[in-house]
C-alpha cells in the first residue's frame, strides 16, 4: 500500500507516519490468538499516528483493550468507533486467521452488516473518511447533490476504489478526488426520497480547494 500510504499522509498533512510498538501488536496476537495480516500492518506502519484520532471517529488500537471494558463484549477484534458509540466496525472472532478479512459493523441493537469486503479496503475507507474532517479548508454548510445530477458529478472527479457500506445504519461512503490534496466523502442513504449525496469535502491547500470547488460548481448546493 505505498501509494496509499503517501496519500493518506498527504491529506492528513503529516510528513511520517507513527506504527505501534511489536510488543503492542503481539500482545494483541496473544489475546486473540492471531490477527489478520492486512491489521497487522495497518498498526505496525500507522497505528500511532495521532493526527488519524483528529476526525470524527475513534480507531480502536491494542493499548485501548487495556482500558475499555465494552470491547471485551465483541465477538471479534474492534477497528473503529462511530464517535457517539452507536456502532462499530469489527473483524468477526472466527476471521481472524485470514490475512484480509471482510469487516462488519455493529449497531447498539445487536444487529450487524457487511461494512467492507476486506480489512485493507475497510482501513482505505475509514481513513479517507476521518480525513474529510480535518482539513484546514472545508465550507462551513454541509452540501449535497440531488439525485438527477450524480452522474455529472461523478463524470467531474476521479473516484477511488475503496468504500464503506452501513456504517451509518444504511449509508454507503464512497470518495472522489480531482487533487491528491482534496477529497470529497459522498454519503448514500437509502432513507433519502430522491436518492442524492450528502458531501462532506475539503483540502490540505488552498490551491486544490479551489479546484474542488470550481469541479464541484453547479451539482451541489447547500442545506
Amino acid at each position: 500500500m505505498p501509494e496509499f500510504w503517501d496519500l493518506i499522509k498527504t491529506l492528513f498533512a503529516v510528513s511520517r507516519l507513527h506504527g505501534c510498538t511489536s510488543e503492542e501488536v503481539n500482545a494483541l496476537k496473544q489475546r486473540f490468538g492471531q490477527i489478520p495480516q492486512a491489521v497487522e500492518e495497518f498498526y505496525l506502519t500507522a497505528g500511532r499516528t495521532k493526527e488519524f484520532q483528529d476526525g470524527q471517529d475513534k480507531f480502536i488500537l491494542p493499548e485501548h483493550y487495556k482500558n475499555y471494558s465494552w470491547l471485551e463484549q465483541v465477538d471479534g477484534l474492534v477497528l473503529l468507533e462511530e464517535n457517539q458509540g452507536c456502532c462499530e466496525a469489527y473483524i468477526k472472532k472466527e476471521d481472524l486467521a485470514l490475512p484480509d478479512p471482510p469487516v462488519y459493523v455493529s449497531w447498539e441493537d445487536g444487529e450487524a452488516a457487511l461494512c467492507a469486503a476486506s480489512a485493507s479496503g475497510f482501513l482505505m475507507a475509514a481513513l479517507a473518511y476521518e480525513a474529510a474532517f480535518t482539513f484546514e479548508y472545508a465550507p462551513e454548510d454541509f452540501y449535497y447533490v440531488d439525485g438527477e445530477d450524480i452522474e455529472e458529478f461523478k463524470s467531474r472527479l476521479k473516484q477511488y476504489p475503496f468504500k464503506m457500506q452501513r456504517w451509518l445504519c444504511d449509508t454507503e461512503i464512497t470518495f472522489y478526488s480531482n487533487d491528491p490534496c482534496n477529497l470529497v466523502a459522498a454519503l448514500y442513504s437509502e432513507s433519502i426520497e430522491d436518492d442524492g449525496l450528502q458531501l462532506v469535502y475539503g483540502a490540505v491547500t488552498k490551491e486544490a480547494y479551489i479546484k474542488l470547488e470550481r469541479a464541484l460548481e453547479g451539482v451541489c448546493g447547500s442545506f
